[in-house]
């Protein structure tokens, strides 16, 4: 099954396959990287693989960038596929970011074997060659790829264990579905601060207290602590738009209609439900910092539905 190019980390990337299913990306032309291509993304995709093309990749000003931009922005961890004389762009890449982004890596040798293969161990990932079969018959080449990506890049259950890859426990956290909110205050001036966060949750109703988890490294996080009051706006499923502004630097509140209420919190319009706050708590929790909030006032809309995250994508509700 194919679909329409997504883009993801600003390139045109095409998609074969279930997305649900365990993502192979393969980085530059198919052609290169298989003798078939064709037959391999079928077969790939039978066994349960979701393939990704990223075919522009070797034509990048900065490839090695590129690609750390591509694996940031996926949803979870692929397997790599990429050709010989690609390496000296991956490689970096790959080191850089190792197991945190990529679960193992192919290299397609198109006549001798690598001369200087990477070593596993220097990657922190594991590392196949795999000639690229130029006859008819690869099924015995597709059958060893399939049966390495079982084993170093599962389709059942994985397992975090504590001190390895936080990757693998920030999967785990994305398969419980949330909701989507945009956290506001006004900083020392006067001026409206915003950013999308999905870790809110529900403390107590008596007091009535609410929270939100926002990361040491957030270039906001002083002025929220700073800060006497704060709002929560829960959005619901037409403001995914509003839900990548406020995730993306610049002007966050440019075309986007907002009021005060008590505190000057901006107050989203039409949000789900909003939340005025006056600080209660600020907890620090490893990396980030929890912000409780007693709740002065709120607002809600009964009547439609909420816009959700889960496993690294926007979602909506389906009833049956």
């Amino acid at each position: 099954m194919t679909q329409s190019p997504p883009r993801i980390g600003g390139q045109d990337v095409e998609s074969w396959g279930d997305p649900e299913d365990p993502i192979v990306l393969l980085i530059g032309r198919p052609d290169a990287l298989f003798g078939d291509w064709r037959r391999s993304v079928r077969a790939l995709t039978e066994a349960g693989r979701h393939v990704l093309i990223a075919p522009a990749f070797d034509r990048a000003d900065d490839p090695t960038g590129q690609l750390r931009r591509l694996l940031t922005d996926l949803p979870s961890r692929p397997a790599l596929i990429c050709a010989e004389a690609s390496l000296p762009s991956v490689i970096p890449a790959l080191q850089v970011t190792g197991a945190a982004l990529a679960s193992c890596l192919v290299i397609s040798a198109s006549d001798a074997p690598v001369q200087s293969p990477p070593d596993p161990a220097a990657l922190d990932l594991p590392v196949r060659l795999m000639a690229r079969d130029d006859g008819a018959d690869t099924s015995e080449a597709e059958d060893a790829l399939i049966g390495f990506l079982e084993r170093h890049a599962p389709r059942e259950a994985l397992h975090y264990h504590a001190g390895s890859d936080p990757r693998t426990l920030r999967d785990a956290l994305g398969c419980f579905a949330t909701g989507v909110t945009v956290v506001t205050t006004l900083d020392e001036e006067g001026q409206p601060i915003g950013l999308t966060a999905n870790s809110f949750s529900s403390v107590s109703l008596d007091p009535p207290l609410i929270l939100f988890c926002l990361a040491r490294s957030s270039a906001n996080v002083e002025r929220f602590r700073q800060a006497a009051h704060f709002a929560i706006n829960v959005l619901h499923i037409g403001q995914q738009p509003t839900s990548g502004a406020f995730a993306r630097p610049g002007d966050r509140f440019q075309d986007v209609a907002w009021e005060a209420w008590d505190t000057g919190a901006p107050i989203l319009s039409g949000a789900l439900a909003s939340f005025e706050c006056a600080t209660d708590q600020i907890v620090e929790a490893g990396d980030h910092l929890v912000f409780i909030g007693r709740v002065t006032r709120a607002r809600f809309e009964p009547r439609r539905d909420p816009l959700l995250y889960f496993r690294g994508k926007y979602r909506r509700l389906h009833f049956s």
